[in-house]
């Protein structure tokens, strides 16, 4: 192996160590102010299948005996990736409920006797949409 492409290697393993370190701490998401590093670690080991603590480890702290491979940072892209995708229907979702809320206060507020209906089926279809059991109403019956 010529010495340039030894070279190359090197810089294309820390680069993808580099990388692979990155999105760790992406799964790791934010720090508790009472967890401790170690408690973060063991953490990110049960959202990391298959990886042991020491590599955890290694891989957090860049160690450079560590040789990372392709399919290892896809696997961490896919893992943040989902994340991502989480927090957004997770914002998505808020954003609706929020929504819903300033339409019942506004409703409420021109003819509560007149809205009230809106206002439930509104309340219901939220609550459906977030996985909530069905509650039947029978007060109108």
């Amino acid at each position: 192996m010529s010495e340039k492409s030894e070279i190359r290697s090197e810089t294309m393993s820390e680069l993808l160590l580099s990388e692979a370190s990155s999105l760790l701490r992406e799964v790791a998401g934010d720090r508790r102010a009472d967890e401790s590093k170690k408690a973060v670690l063991r953490r990110v080991g049960r959202e990391v299948q298959d990886w042991t603590a020491s590599r955890i480890k290694d891989v957090w702290y860049r160690d450079r005996r560590v040789r990372i491979r392709a399919y290892e940072v896809e696997y961490l892209r896919a893992l943040v990736s989902r994340r991502q995708e989480q927090k957004a229907e997770v914002n998505e979702l808020e954003a609706l409920r929020d929504r819903v809320s300033r339409i019942e206060r506004l409703l409420g507020a021109t003819d509560p006797a007149f809205h009230s209906p809106s206002i439930a089926a509104a309340r219901q279809q939220l609550s459906e949409m977030a996985g909530e059991p069905r509650v039947v109403d029978r007060s109108n019956t």
